[in-house]
């Protein structure tokens, strides 16, 4: 049988620490927070700016992804563009062909 410490017993916790449900401390890998309390103002400072820095990696690769698409984007419209023209190119001979056969 393992015996819990006063700081591992919920019944003996302060209660200016926040509710169970809410979490602070960096973010795991798999999107969960971790359950530690900061009392610290630096460091909460420090996971702020973890944060922030995390956010502002996530917005670059968001850019990136965007050029990278607006990119494939054009190039789609300008081979769309230009299979128009050769389809229309395509009619119109086909309709001159035509023509100089009916005559």
């Amino acid at each position: 049988m393992s015996k819990t410490t006063p700081a591992e017993n919920p019944a003996t916790q302060a209660s200016t620490q926040p509710p169970k449900n809410k979490t602070n401390g960096p973010t795991k890998p798999n999107g969960q927070a971790s359950n530690r309390v900061i009392r610290d103002p630096k460091e909460v400072a420090q996971l702020v700016m973890m944060r922030i820095d995390h956010v502002n990696s996530k917005k670059d690769e968001l850019t990136i992804a965007v050029k990278a698409l607006a990119d494939t984007a054009k190039q789609l419209v300008s081979v769309y563009a230009n299979q128009q023209a050769q389809i229309a190119k395509l009619a119109k001979r086909v309709e001159e062909l035509e023509k100089a056969k009916i005559n």
